[in-house]
């Protein structure tokens, strides 16, 4: 399965501003994985999809074999971070500096957190990735900024 990151809408097919019946019908109950407070995951947890008045305003995504994720068509989960990293920067309108800890891009509400070699399951942890990416609604990087 291909899932696309597409800042500020969607990852995949799950749509910012989707509802939880509505992600549950797109992502099929076989894949569903459990829920916790006003997150439902997805694919073993690899996907969180966080809902506010259960509408879905921040999907994470993580890697798992079940799936890959791109970001203009470069596989997220099998690049350097800091190359990740310095790809969503430049479609961002300020400048940036890299943090392997957590980071928000705000033009496009793309986050990034924990970069670290564990999570190279392609590369067998011979490099850093980044263990969850993200994008949110506008009241999410409110909150979260």
């Amino acid at each position: 399965m291909k899932f696309d990151i597409i800042p500020n809408e969607r990852i995949g097919p799950i749509a910012l501003g989707m509802t939880c019946e509505e992600v549950k019908t797109i992502l099929n109950e076989k894949h569903y994985s459990g829920s916790n407070g006003d997150s439902d995951y997805y694919f073993l947890n690899g996907l969180q999809v966080e809902f506010e008045e259960n509408l879905a305003n921040f999907i994470g995504i993580s890697f798992s074999p079940d799936y890959t994720v791109y970001y203009k068509n470069i596989n997220v989960f099998d690049v350097d971070a800091e190359k990740v990293f310095i790809l969503i920067a430049s479609g961002e309108s300020l400048r940036h500096s890299y943090d392997a800890s957590e980071y928000l891009f705000p033009d496009q509400a793309i986050t990034l957190w924990d970069a670290d070699s564990q999570y190279d399951r392609i590369g067998k942890e011979n490099r850093v990735i980044w263990a969850q990416i993200g994008i949110g609604s506008q009241s999410y990087v409110e909150a979260v900024s």
